[in-house]
């Protein structure tokens, strides 16, 4: 039964996730992100969407035919199916739509749903993981919980993915009805156009499918009001950026956004910079540790090194920024409280008991922790953000703001059929 477990932390995956420094702050930064944009996840073009939802239509409908199969495996056996295909179809060329490129090369002699089920064939961690929020929240699946093995595919996600998938006929049937197929070892043919431009994350969602997708995040599912209407309210601000991608900072707040929910972008945006700037400080920290010839470790007892005397000012300036918007999450609060403090030493050592796996605190000595290199790292390595995408660099949107607003402005691309130019700007002749 370990395919029913795939995509959760495979084992492969625990060395990266001992490197990330949550610093306790996990359910605030949760909570901004959902205060931010309300029940989008992960997801930042429709096609993730759609091979999610067919995941589960496509589980369901092969279970009703007896088939032993949870929607986990399904999706993420559909979800390697696209990929393959659209590789193949670019030449392997990378693409941030894209997973599993080395995984997935040299396995063109069976694509059969038998093999691709299996655990270690596709990636760790598939899109389909940032899509356990948006589904329910969208309406496009009923849940009894959050665990997506529970999902059921609702009335409007069975017309998203008709609505989608309607032009393709691979092999004279309906893209659903052949994937059933596939699952249930009846048809192992995979390798075909229309499967591939119905499935791959590199085909846009037809135009007719737009709409459609544009209603579901306008409409959503059994949501509180307030977050439906923050989702709206933040999907007409990137749109006036989208036509208008000047003057975004964070001096004015766009009149289609609420003062609460305006409040609450500005407070997430001073947290991330305050949890990036701990995060540079005990990076530097634990270089300052790597390049002792002896000792590795640093006593509180002793000065602050004089290469983290500017990294402790930028956190205290960016804590003391977040404490004067005066937000109520009380997780959030306590950390800039922690950062604030004008005791290098006392900031150290509330950063290095947060930390714990990069570094860990003896006594009053900082050691190396598990995870410890003792060098340079790049900033997803060194604990930062993580949920950011190469492609949200430049996103006329106000800086630090909430990664999951970056990433609703790139949906709203691919609603406008502008997503492509704006991941391929030199091929499409278009400059960002």
């Amino acid at each position: 039964m370990l395919e029913n477990t795939w995509g959760l932390l495979g084992s492969e995956f625990l060395s990266n996730s001992r490197r990330t420094r949550t610093l306790g702050l996990g359910a605030a930064v949760r909570l901004f992100n959902d205060l931010a944009v309300p029940g989008l996840g992960g997801v930042w073009y429709g096609k993730q969407l759609l091979l999610a939802t067919l995941g589960v239509a496509v589980a369901e409908r092969a279970r009703n035919k007896g088939a032993k199969v949870q929607n986990i495996e399904v999706a993420n056996a559909i979800e390697a199916l696209a990929c393959w295909l659209a590789f193949r179809e670019n030449n392997w060329k990378s693409d941030p739509r894209l997973r599993g490129n080395t995984k997935l090369q040299g396995k063109d002699d069976d694509f059969s749903f038998a093999r691709v089920r299996q655990r270690n064939f596709y990636v760790t961690q598939p899109m389909r993981m940032a899509t356990v929020q948006a589904l329910p929240a969208l309406g496009l699946a009923d849940a009894d919980g959050a665990r997506f093995n529970a999902f059921r595919c609702t009335d409007a996600g069975t017309v998203f993915i008709e609505e989608a998938c309607r032009a393709y006929r691979p092999y004279n049937r309906s893209v659903i009805d052949h994937l059933v197929q596939w699952v249930l070892g009846q048809d192992r043919r995979a390798d075909t156009d229309a499967l591939r431009n119905a499935l791959s994350p590199l085909t846009s969602l037809s135009t007719d499918t737009l709409p459609l997708l544009s209603e579901r995040l306008f409409q959503g599912g059994i949501e509180e009001s307030e977050d439906k209407l923050r989702r709206r309210n933040a999907l007409a601000w990137v749109e006036g950026v989208r036509q208008k991608p000047d003057k975004n900072g964070w001096d004015a707040k766009p009149q289609c956004i609420d003062e609460r929910h305006w409040h609450d972008l500005v407070a997430g945006a001073k947290l991330f910079s305050t949890r990036d700037a701990a995060i540079a400080v005990l990076d530097a920290l634990e270089a300052h540790i790597g390049n002792k010839t002896q000792g590795m470790s640093h006593s509180l007892h002793t000065a602050v090194p004089d290469t983290l005397l500017p990294l402790f000012t930028s956190l205290q300036t960016a804590a003391q920024a977040f404490l004067d918007t005066k937000h109520a999450d009380e997780n959030a609060t306590a950390f800039c409280r922690e950062c604030a403090k004008d005791d290098a030493s006392a900031v150290l050592r509330s950063l290095v008991v947060r930390d714990g796996h990069v570094l860990r605190l003896v006594g009053e000595l900082v050691k190396p922790g598990p995870a410890f290199r003792g060098s340079a790292l790049t900033n997803i390595e060194a604990g930062g953000n993580g949920e950011d995408l190469p492609v949200t660099k430049g996103i006329p949107l106000p800086e630090g703001i909430s990664y999951r607003m970056r990433n609703l402005y790139l949906l709203n691309l691919d609603l406008h059929g502008d997503l492509n130019q704006w991941l391929n700007p030199i091929a499409d002749g278009v400059k960002q």
